[in-house]
């Protein structure tokens, strides 16, 4: 397929006006030719047996049959009946072997937009009524001519917003439309792959899988198609992450150094498990390549995650480089630098803290350090990624609760250095985004699934609102033997049906007016200082219910909580409550996580707190939210929801990916500069979809 033809504006195409033109690109987001030829149907209307009006003879006998009719709506009659105060709607269908009465009773049955010579497909069961044939409420769908009925039983259905349909942009004019298109494509399609590559894995060509997409001859002609345009998508992105990986060179940490051994021998605050090993192993293997390392760390809260990070940037220290480590919260960048610098105060390794509450004179001392490699290791948030912030060789970036860094953020920090540096990024529940790269082998995945000794699963309760009382009872019975609680809404003052804030701080203080000063708030729109004393309390004991928004996501670490209710559950996706549910737990003691709802709360939403109830395992739910959203853009940086799939599924087509990615990585092996022949069709294609050349 050229790349003029395919990058040729919709407004240029046969059949589409310049105002048309304009709602495909504000409503639809189709700007060109290559748009709208993968703008592909969302279902098919399979059109089984169609009967001539002609065969319906007018016979008791054959009343209450089901038919199937393919007319044109010639006349249209709104009419009173029951003495003037009820309407019926009556329409007749002709085919050319005769006319058939349409019949609806009652306003609220009329089919909206029904006009006079608009061809039609009905279906229903006929009636006999003073001699005449009718069919009284029939499923109507508009088509566009029977000219087509010819070659085809199998139509698409394409998904087109309400508001398009009313001026006029509805499933015919879609149809008409792509008809022009692949008439006017029909020598611009080109193809990927060999013609005995086609034969050998039995695919449909490339124009002929785009035909019978849109426009399929039978059911296994769809089949052939789909499963081509899938295993044509597979191949190109695996090609795209092999060609990534190839020209993604880092620096090779040969060693492991006297920093390494010193702090593993003398300063380990405990004794690693056998899956931490594992785990150290795995990343360690990575570190010695050439080649960038991008592996996730997934684990529950509490499981080892960040000794686990500790000793890699040890191992980055002894051969020369930097690291960093980026915090979602200045509340866990300081949690992680006091933490680290303790357990290095011993061995003279010195690290900074970059936050935005950082003094400017402090900044640009920690600036100058960092450029001229006097810090070795920098713990901070988002003002890692700043322009003024150079290091001399950053080796190594750890991403801490990745789910809470869009994508963008993320890759500003991988390019502090003239090779990309290594990378591994923490969590307890991976983002969609994150979980589909690791289906696709783009991310490596390293898992701790067990807990430290000692620790109990966190029961997870759902209770209904008008049940609350329930779930205080738990928080009572909790407190009185020693423990804390949380109680997170999801908004701090804008008005939900039931519960923000504002309003569940005067609830909870009057319910517990025995604690009155021992129940403490907390949400964004507080100062750095607030916040401080506000989690310093709580982590002190002296406060005993923590009233918060999703700002205690991370960062917070309380062993003796043990319980946390999250109003309007419903309102919060998978992720998040885990993340939330992992602020208890995290001692000895047996911990709770309620959810609380009304009853009348999406499907959906119920899905997700069933879920939550069912499982604790992150990784379980992260999969769970891969289906619900989406895996996020691949290639370019949305988290979640649409992504640069236009046919395969992320979950049901896993066995393709297995099937098509080792043909992929063959073929890459075979060759390997298949990219730098600029008259190549994956040249063009790559350059034009992900603009990976300059």
């Amino acid at each position: 397929m050229t790349c003029n033809t395919l990058k040729k504006s919709i407004k240029y195409l046969k059949g589409l006006s310049l105002k048309k033109a304009y709602l495909f690109n504000t409503e639809l987001n189709l700007y060109t030719y290559e748009d709208l030829l993968f703008f592909y149907p969302k279902g098919y209307m399979h059109i089984y047996t169609l009967n001539n009006i002609s065969e319906l003879s007018n016979n008791n006998n054959n009343n209450n049959d089901f038919v199937q009719i393919l007319g044109k709506i010639t006349k249209i009659e709104e009419i009173n009946y029951k003495n003037k105060k009820g309407k019926m709607l009556i329409a007749c269908l002709e085919d050319k072997t005769g006319f058939i009465e349409l019949i609806w009773f009652r306003k609220n049955n009329f089919i909206k937009n029904i006009t006079k010579n608009i061809t039609v497909i009905v279906s229903g069961r006929i009636k006999y009524f003073q001699k005449k044939i009718q069919i009284v409420h029939p499923n109507i769908k508009e088509f566009q001519s029977s000219s087509s009925i010819k070659n085809h039983s199998i139509f698409p259905v394409y998904s087109i917003p309400i508001n398009l349909k009313k001026k006029g942009i509805n499933n015919s004019f879609m149809i008409h439309l792509l008809q022009n298109l692949l008439k006017e494509l029909k020598n611009d399609i080109n193809e990927f792959f060999f013609q005995d590559f086609i034969n050998n894995k039995k695919l449909m060509s490339r124009k002929k899988a785009l035909i019978q997409i849109h426009f399929p001859e039978s059911l296994d002609s769809l089949s052939q198609a789909q499963h081509s345009l899938k295993f044509e998508e597979l191949f190109i992105l695996k090609l795209f992450f092999l060609y990534k990986k190839k020209v993604s060179h880092s620096y090779p940490f040969t060693k492991l150094g006297k920093n390494f051994h010193f702090f593993y021998k003398y300063f380990l605050p405990f004794s690693l498990t056998i899956e931490q090993k594992k785990v150290f192993k795995e990343i360690w293997n990575d570190l010695k390549k050439p080649i960038q390392m991008n592996r996730l760390l997934q684990g529950e809260v509490g499981c080892g995650k960040t000794i686990i990070a500790i000793l890699s940037m040890l191992v980055a220290l002894d051969n020369g480089f930097q690291s960093c480590l980026m915090a979602p919260t200045e509340v866990l960048a300081i949690q992680h630098y006091y933490s680290i610098k303790k357990m290095f105060s011993k061995i003279g390794i010195k690290i900074a803290l970059l936050t935005s509450s950082i003094s400017d004179s402090i900044r640009k001392s920690i600036y100058h350090e960092i450029l001229t490699g006097k810090i070795s290791i920098i713990i901070g948030t988002h003002s890692l990624i700043q322009e003024k912030v150079q290091f001399q060789n950053l080796g190594l970036a750890i991403i801490d609760e990745e789910q809470r860094f869009g994508v963008e953020q993320r890759e500003k920090i991988w390019k502090k250095d003239n090779k990309p540096p290594h990378i591994l990024i923490m969590t307890a529940t991976p983002i969609p985004r994150t979980l589909a790269k690791i289906i696709y082998h783009d991310l490596n995945i390293s898992i701790i699934r067990k807990l430290p000794l000692g620790r109990k699963p966190i029961k997870t309760i759902h209770f209904w609102n008008k049940n609350r009382d329930q779930a205080f009872q738990i928080v009572k019975d909790q407190i009185s033997i020693g423990r804390q609680v949380y109680i997170i809404y999801p908004t701090i003052n804008t008005s939900f049906k039931y519960k923000n804030l504002i309003k569940g701080h005067q609830e909870i203080r009057e319910k517990f007016k025995n604690l009155e000063n021992k129940i403490g708030i907390l949400h964004g729109e507080m100062n750095f200082q607030e916040k401080n004393i506000q989690i310093n309390r709580f982590l002190r004991g002296e406060t005993k219910i923590l009233i918060a928004t999703t700002v205690i996501e991370v960062g917070v670490n309380v062993p003796n909580a043990s319980v946390i209710i999250i109003e309007n559950a419903d309102f919060f996706g998978l992720s998040q409550l885990h993340q939330l549910r992992g602020r208890v737990g995290r001692g000895i003691h047996q911990s709770y996580c309620i959810l609380i709802t009304d009853k009348k709360i999406s499907v959906e939403g119920f899905f997700r707190i069933k879920k939550m109830c069912e499982t604790n395992k992150g990784l379980e739910i992260a999969k769970e939210d891969l289906k619900l959203r989406g895996g996020g853009d691949l290639i370019g940086t949305k988290q979640s929801g649409k992504n640069y799939f236009r046919i395969v599924n992320l979950i049901k087509d896993y066995k393709l990916i297995k099937e098509v990615f080792p043909i992929a990585k063959i073929f890459f092996k075979k060759n390997p500069n298949f990219l730098n022949n600029t008259k190549n069709i994956f040249y063009e294609y790559y350059r034009n979809k992900w603009k990976i050349f300059k």
